[in-house]
């Protein structure tokens, strides 16, 4: 069978994850909007899925935690201090450290976007099957672990 003949037959691994990946960003950002709140970056995601309204981290441990540079990090952040959704205030220890923490509105944002994220991710459980969808998450843990 000729490569060509193979791609009509069975689209490559590769394709099929990136149309995964663009019905979830694409139903994400649409239902975000009907929740009235505004898009979230993957940049910004990153940020808010390691906070809670309980937590405040330092910029490094947020860079730690979601495998960045602590560059990028700071820029994501400052983005979302920009747009109200995070605060920065003092830290113990060294005089330049400071806390970054979700303010009402981030935590609102962070809220409606894990209800969401629940939401597809049932749908997809519905689709595929309880049983198949816990396969293909530990598959992909052990593809890619952190």
């Amino acid at each position: 069978m000729a490569a060509d003949d193979r791609l009509m037959a069975e689209p490559p691994l590769f394709a099929l994850l990136q149309r995964g990946v663009r019905w979830s960003s694409d139903e994400f950002v649409k239902r975000l909007t009907a929740a009235g709140v505004g898009a979230i970056t993957p940049a910004h995601g990153t940020v808010l899925a390691h906070l809670d309204a309980d937590t405040a981290l330092s910029i490094a441990e947020l860079a730690r935690r979601a495998d960045v540079t602590r560059q990028t990090m700071h820029r994501a952040v400052t983005q979302l201090i920009d747009e109200g959704l995070l605060a920065s205030a003092p830290g113990p220890g060294f005089p330049r450290s400071t806390l970054i923490s979700l303010t009402a509105a981030g935590c609102r944002r962070r809220e409606v976007a894990v209800e969401i994220f629940h939401d597809l991710e049932q749908e997809l459980s519905e689709r595929l099957g309880a049983e198949t969808l816990a396969q293909l998450r530990q598959t992909l843990t052990k593809a890619w672990p952190r």
